[in-house]
């Protein structure tokens, strides 16, 4: 085991301790931390190597100007002008093998850059920031384990591209003020856990995407993924969110979760979007969420194509969504669930099974709400479906806590073939 300070870290959080910290990585092996702050500029994993915190050591992102990544490092990696990330990152492992991080806290330093409130929206304003925290891509053989990471300027830690991943014990804390500081996102991958993490952010805690074109490979599908005994909360995101890309998303399990808000409460739990621009969509299919016990501003989110892509034109997307299950799932909530298809792709094989959920909220609702936050709108109904091809519901039960006047049913549908069995529906349905 390598000790950085063997190598000229001096771990006061304020010299620049990137290069002894790249040396001893270089040297081969485990690099220990000893307790004190370690301030970095981008450092590099090689295959077979890890870092390992003792309790009391934090690495945080600091550093000199040139001992930051080039944008153009690797051609998988990107940047976003729409979202003011420069593709810099504070730990990268490229088509590693066998590589590990453990312990201690990992620090982005988010105030560094944000910090300044949006007079539009109740997010700080976007500058140019740096890119994800943790960035690995095409590795095999990943350990991220009992770490805390906390004030990602951008999405905390991205797999893309990665097989045989294991994720554990991590305690991710977002600012709630910090737009598209997503927890962890998985994109591309295979043969993945992640469990027993507390993750709060304000964009969403865990992503799952299908973004094959960075990758060059249009057949990469993101599979096998299960998500177990997790806490997740979103400031004005969602706790889970599946979708993005090109590709294909299939044969995961959400199991054992919590989904809550976190910060203004105004964050929503499991939304299934295939498409985000108006030139993609990804398929998903054979994917489980169950025993989850839910707190959020909306349940369920199902669409072909998100809010943006409507504007634009390119609500056609064809994109299937089929063969998803929701089971004994739990909890309190304000919103319509919307599950809205199109004439183009297919929802198909929706099942809801022993769901039961307290209404508080007002009925219908526009876009926006009274604190300037988006993605809040709301029917008189429970469930919402437009254009599905089959959905069932074994044991709905909504129980309505506040403003009873205003809810009208516990489903609405249009164009769609949903089947109720075993259910208790006080209000009833209606078709349109």
């Amino acid at each position: 085991m390598r000790n950085v300070k063997d190598f000229g870290a001096v771990g006061d959080g304020k010299t620049s301790d990137t290069r002894a910290i790249q040396r001893a990585i270089d040297a081969g092996g485990e690099v220990l931390f000893p307790p004190g702050t370690y301030k970095s500029g981008t450092l590099y994993l090689r295959s077979h190597t890890g870092l390992r915190f003792e309790p009391g050591a934090t690495l945080i992102s600091g550093g000199d100007e040139e001992e930051w990544n080039d944008p153009h490092f690797c051609p998988q990696n990107r940047t976003s002008e729409r979202e003011k990330n420069n593709g810099r990152h504070l730990i990268v492992a490229y088509q590693c093998e066998d590589v590990s991080i453990r312990g201690g806290i990992i620090d982005g330093n988010s105030s560094y850059w944000l910090h300044e409130p949006d007079p539009q929206i109740p997010l700080y304003k976007l500058v140019p920031r740096n890119g994800q925290l943790l960035f690995f891509c095409e590795c095999r053989g990943v350990r991220v384990q009992d770490c805390e990471i906390r004030n990602g300027s951008y999405w905390h830690c991205f797999l893309h591209g990665c097989e045989r991943i294991t994720i554990s014990g991590l305690h991710i804390h977002g600012d709630p003020l910090v737009g598209c500081n997503d927890g962890i996102d998985l994109d591309c991958c295979r043969f993945a856990t992640v469990s027993d993490c507390i993750i709060q952010t304000a964009d969403d805690a865990i992503a799952i995407r299908g973004n094959c074109k960075p990758l060059g490979d249009m057949l990469r599908p993101t599979e096998h993924i299960t998500v177990t005994n997790c806490v997740l909360s979103a400031s004005f995101a969602n706790a889970i969110r599946l979708g993005v890309g090109n590709g294909v998303i299939r044969d995961c399990i959400f199991s054992n979760l919590i989904l809550c808000r976190y910060g203004a409460g105004a964050g929503k739990g499991i939304e299934i979007t295939a498409s985000y621009t108006t030139d993609s969509g990804v398929d998903m299919e054979h994917i489980t969420f169950e025993n989850i016990r839910m707190d959020v501003a909306r349940p369920f989110k199902i669409t072909l194509a998100n809010a943006l892509v409507h504007r634009t034109g390119g609500e056609n997307v064809a994109a299937r969504i089929r063969d998803i299950d929701f089971r004994h799932i739990r909890g309190k909530t304000d919103l319509t669930s919307e599950v809205i298809g199109n004439q183009t792709g297919e929802i198909s094989d929706l099942r809801f099974t022993d769901v039961r959920l307290d209404y508080y909220g007002k009925g219908p609702a526009p876009n926006l709400d009274e604190r300037n936050y988006w993605g809040m709108e709301s029917t008189a109904s429970a469930f919402q479906f437009r254009n599905v091809k089959s959905a069932v519901f074994d044991r709905l039960r909504i129980n309505w806590c506040a403003n009873q006047n205003l809810w009208l049913h516990e489903a609405e549908m249009e164009n769609s073939q949903v089947e109720f069995r075993n259910c208790e529906l006080e209000k009833g349905t209606v078709s349109k």
